[in-house]
């Protein structure tokens, strides 16, 4: 099991996995992926089987558990360390710590965002 460490004001965990670790976080990611993607092929014929249909977002729900394990697993590639104990990392954190974080996350993503939508406007949609 990880062991917690402190140096200074940061709370540091020991990052070593097992070898498959890595493997099974790429699994997860895949399947993941699959499942959204099939909820999304789902709802898209739905769609075009029923045009008149009412929109509801809460249907969109089934859709999002694939995604969030997608998200998981992508997590745990880029981090190198399970998800649980990334958490346990997180919550070891500062108050003001998490929030300056948490912040950065926030407006990290909003950035990526916009420039994804700025790259599929420019050149995709004439």
């Amino acid at each position: 099991m990880a062991q917690l460490f402190s140096l200074g004001v940061i709370t540091l965990m020991d990052t070593s996995t097992d070898t498959g670790f890595r493997r099974r976080a790429w699994i997860k990611v895949g399947i993941g992926a699959i499942g959204f993607a099939l909820m999304l092929g789902l709802f898209f014929l739905i769609g075009m089987m029923f045009p008149s249909a009412t929109v509801n977002p809460f249907r969109m729900i089934p859709a999002c558990i694939p995604f969030v394990y997608l998200c998981i697993g992508l997590i745990e590639v880029v981090s190198g360390r399970p998800y649980r104990q990334l958490a346990a990392a997180w919550m070891s954190l500062r108050g003001w710590q998490r929030g300056v974080i948490g912040t950065i996350i926030v407006f990290a993503s909003l950035a990526f965002i916009l420039l994804g939508v700025a790259f599929v406007f420019t050149y995709f949609v004439h």
